[in-house]
């Protein structure tokens, strides 16, 4: 990893009041072997932690958060530009805040660094300064971090992280990560704040998940076939999102069924080349797509999904099945012909 820069600011708030006091730094942190490794750490741990995938909303021109980003990467790429991105960044937020009674504050850690060729900026919040060992440095005026001491780098609270590469080649991809609160108000303004469209509907999202689901197959450990694994699938979503106000955690899905909480959400963006929110909304309709029916009589045996029956391909009417598939008609059709 190579950090590029780095500095932390303060906003104070309790929840509940509207008070808010910003403490900026006045310059970056001089970057050394602790720090990067802190950072490494934090996106290996960001990583695990990633919510959902967004792009930058239409009309930010305006928005510190976005108008400064676009032009640190696009042209101006100094020290003077970063502490702008954040220090104006965070004065935005200042104001944003105190009409945001639930919002709390916490220390800003504002990053660029480059990992195995992605260049990316980051925003994360720590609520506990003793968990990342942050103190102020007063002759300085910066915070500073001690990176000789254990760091925890679970205790993040919210965070941003922006692709610069995928941005820059403006490709159809998300290329912003979220780390957020499943609580649509205690998340919202910080999605606002950082200039984030409505990221991937839920339809889409289960919709990615199941055909990534249907195309890797059941894992050798399961004791059962193909369609006994739809359905354990099927029912295991279900009760999840049940149990959890219609959200499930793809991540925790994901170590359930192939023992890797990071597989499906990997699988996607190496096969797929998209990104699979790690915590969305399921779409019942789109879930009852692993549903499959099946039905036998002596020489005739059927098995089908129910996305089948919902574009029309498969009708019952009439007392009969009507199938209309030229590829099945084409097979059957080639070895009727055959035998003759």
């Amino acid at each position: 990893m190579k950090l590029n820069r780095l500095i932390i600011h303060e906003l104070i708030k309790e929840s509940g009041k509207t008070e808010v006091d910003y403490t900026p730094s006045e310059s970056l942190l001089l970057v050394n072997d602790g720090l990067t490794k802190m950072i490494e750490n934090i996106h290996e741990s960001f990583e695990k932690s990633i919510t959902s995938y967004h792009r930058f909303k239409t009309n930010t021109q305006s928005e510190p958060i976005y108008i400064n980003a676009h032009k640190y990467i696009n042209k101006d790429k100094t020290d003077k530009r970063f502490l702008s991105w954040s220090k104006t960044g965070m004065r935005k937020l200042e104001d944003l805040v105190e009409n945001i009674p639930f919002a709390t504050g916490g220390f800003y850690v504002f990053s660029d660094y480059e990992l195995k060729g992605i260049n990316f900026l980051s925003i994360v919040i720590v609520r506990n300064k003793d968990a990342f060992n942050i103190s102020w440095d007063e002759e300085h005026k910066i915070y500073s971090v001690d990176t000789t001491q254990n760091i925890n780098i679970e205790q993040m609270a919210m965070g941003f992280r922006l692709n610069v590469n995928s941005y820059v080649a403006k490709t159809d991809r998300n290329y912003i990560a979220i780390i957020s609160k499943r609580t649509e108000d205690a998340s919202q303004y910080f999605k606002d704040w950082v200039c984030v469209d409505d990221g991937t509907s839920s339809k889409i999202n289960t919709n990615n998940l199941i055909q990534i689901i249907k195309e890797i197959g059941e894992p050798d450990t399961f004791d059962g076939d193909e369609d006994d694994f739809l359905k354990h699938i099927h029912d295991t979503i279900w009760s999840e999102q049940r149990a959890n106000k219609g959200y499930i955690n793809v991540d925790r899905l994901s170590d359930l069924f192939y023992q890797d909480p990071s597989y499906l959400r990997t699988y996607a963006e190496e096969s797929y080349g998209t990104e699979l929110d790690s915590d969305f909304k399921v779409n019942t309709s789109s879930l009852k797509k692993l549903i499959r029916y099946k039905a036998s009589v002596k020489g005739i045996s059927v098995s089908l999904d129910v996305e089948h029956f919902q574009n029309e391909t498969v009708e019952l009417k009439d007392g009969c099945v009507i199938i209309k598939n030229r590829s099945i008609y084409n097979q059957l059709w080639q070895q009727r012909n055959e035998e003759n």
